[in-house]
């Protein structure tokens, strides 16, 4: 008997390649430092508050650096180790959650441009 084999993601409409992540991972991009809500291979998706809503148009191309922990077993009580994801990514879309006279909060969804590098 034959086997069918169904693409979950157009069963869905979801149009993703890779699953997200719910990480929560400290972010550096334009003098801001952020948490991402969720990250894949392809991208990231991170809330910024900001006075310049400019910053972070659709199109515009953004220096980013992530850093990941590496937890270590800690039966052998190995250290834990730091690494640095850095690149450049383009700012894909933006919502607004919050605004104020002051500050705009936004999500951002950031496609990775090239593939990052890893600096330890």
């Amino acid at each position: 008997m034959a086997r069918k084999l169904y693409n979950i993601n157009s069963m869905n409409n979801e149009r993703r390649v890779f699953a997200r992540l719910k990480r929560s991972l400290p972010i550096t991009l334009l003098d801001s430092e952020v948490k991402s809500k969720n990250i894949s291979p392809e991208g990231v998706y991170f809330e910024v508050t900001t006075k310049d809503i400019e910053n972070y148009s659709p199109g515009k191309v953004i220096k980013i650096e992530i850093e990941v922990v590496e937890c270590t077993n800690s039966r052998f009580r190995l250290p834990e180790r730091t690494y640095r994801l850095i690149g450049f990514g383009e700012v894909v879309r933006i919502g607004e959650i919050d605004i104020n006279s002051h500050d705009k909060k936004l999500g951002v969804v950031l496609k990775f441009s090239e593939k990052l590098k890893v600096c330890v």
